[in-house]
């Protein structure tokens, strides 16, 4: 998923084996994650969800960044790499089909903020 910010762009990866990133155009993000369960489900869940819009994806050759409001889905798969523009408002009231891959993409993000909040705190 890239996601168009004010300020840049947010891609955020999930694998089928649970692995996932998030990146930055800012600089910085968060790699991999695959060890920490939390982070793993959340990736599953969405290689999941991805499967069922699949169909409702086309064939992408390019890959240009978002404009700001926009998320990019691209799922990739045997058949080459697809893709599908949505405006983050839909995603954000919960209309369209890819709102439910929207909300557990996003659930990949929390999953990193948790643990790296938590990662963050001091032993007591």
């Amino acid at each position: 998923m890239d996601w168009g910010i004010s300020n840049g762009t947010v891609t955020v990866t999930a694998m089928s084996d649970g692995s996932a990133s998030i990146y930055l155009s800012s600089g910085g993000g968060s790699l991999g994650g695959i060890g920490q369960e939390a982070i793993r489900n959340a990736a599953k869940k969405a290689v999941s969800l991805a499967a069922d819009v699949q169909r409702q994806m086309k064939e992408a050759k390019t890959f240009p960044l978002p404009e700001t409001g926009e998320v990019k889905f691209y799922a990739l798969t045997d058949a080459g790499v697809l893709a599908a523009t949505v405006p983050e408002a839909d995603l954000r009231a919960g209309r369209g089909s890819f709102s439910n891959l929207g909300n557990a993409m996003q659930e990949v993000i929390t999953a990193y903020r948790v643990h790296e909040q938590n990662y963050q705190k001091p032993p007591s």
